[in-house]
């Protein structure tokens, strides 16, 4: 008896699959060929230091999916910056994959960001940045923080 459910079950999936496929397929949300950049897209409030021991600052900033990898565009007191990102292995080889954000405003500059989850598990940068033609003494520093968490929270226990 138990041996004759299993079969009908069985049949019945068989049957059920090739009808339900077409559903998941539409709503399944498209991913990239790399998680990471996945995991970063959002939302995110900033806090940092300009080079040469400067100024502090504080901003908001949002990750988007680009063609060809992330679109950075923050707003700080100093005015609003775009900025192309992709994963990069920094020199040597053989370290961590870094997120490198690179703009122009009006010299050329590179941000290098390390991600890391949260004790949520949402993602959280922490970034070094200057102009490229700058010695590293002391470069800006960033670090921003998921605000894309704290929307999808709001109003539950």
């Amino acid at each position: 008896m138990r041996a004759r459910a299993i079969a009908r079950l069985l049949v019945l999936a068989v049957i059920a699959a090739p009808s339900t496929a077409p559903t998941l397929a539409k709503d399944a949300v498209p991913q990239s060929d790399d998680p990471l950049l996945d995991f970063v897209v959002g939302d995110y409030a900033t806090v940092g230091r300009n080079p040469r021991g400067g100024t502090a600052y504080t901003g908001s900033a949002r990750i988007e999916r680009a063609a060809d990898g992330l679109l950075l565009t923050e707003t700080r007191s100093s005015g609003r910056i775009k900025a192309e990102g992709r994963i990069e292995v920094p020199s040597p080889p053989g370290e961590v994959e870094v997120l490198r954000f690179r703009w122009r405003d009006p010299e050329a500059t590179t941000m290098t960001c390390l991600v890391a989850g949260d004790l949520d598990n949402y993602p959280r940068l922490t970034c070094l940045w200057q102009l490229d033609r700058s010695e590293p003494a002391q470069p800006g520093l960033e670090a921003m923080f998921s605000t894309t968490a704290r929307s999808d929270a709001e109003g539950k226990p």
